[in-house]
């Protein structure tokens, strides 16, 4: 398969709790998240996982990485230090995926994003973003996918920002 038939999605938010986590329920959090998003991958036809990766930066130099090549494997976890705590997880997620729309793809981060924020009482600033021409523009044309109200890009809609 040639590698031009794959569609990537890049995308960088901070999950938040209203309290601080250990690095244990972080790890929970990333594998619940990545498995969510490969589950709406697999509603689509003939897709085909190149890779999905993701890394939770926490406090005092702690990370988790998180990978996935297939729907019918458990989510790889790599811990670097199962002690401490964070109120805050950056979450980095990349994704590699042939036979999807970008459209469908953003789709389906969102959905497997608005669930993980749901299950686990987080909150988190992703915002939409395009590329346009190599710039970085934020849109404001994308409807919230919980509410499906359309926000300003400084609006919150209480809900999972």
């Amino acid at each position: 398969m040639y590698q031009n038939v794959f569609q990537t999605l890049a995308i960088e938010t901070k999950l938040l709790s209203r309290q601080a986590l250990q690095n244990e329920k972080w790890l929970e959090i990333g594998c619940f998240f990545i498995q969510n998003y490969v589950e709406q991958l697999s509603k689509a036809e003939n897709i085909t996982i190149g890779h999905i990766k993701g890394l939770i930066e926490l406090d005092e130099g702690n990370f988790i990485k998180f990978s996935s090549v297939a729907a019918d494997r458990p989510v790889n976890a790599e811990i670097l230090n199962s002690q401490g705590n964070s109120q805050e997880g950056r979450l980095t997620f990349n994704a590699i995926v042939a036979n999807i729309s970008k459209e469908t793809n953003l789709t389906c981060f969102h959905m497997a994003l608005e669930r993980t924020c749901s299950v686990y009482g987080l909150m988190t600033d992703y915002k939409e973003t395009i590329h346009d021409g190599g710039e970085l523009v934020e849109s404001e044309e994308q409807p919230c996918p919980v509410c499906h109200d359309h926000h300003h890009h400084d609006e919150t809609c209480g809900h999972h920002h």
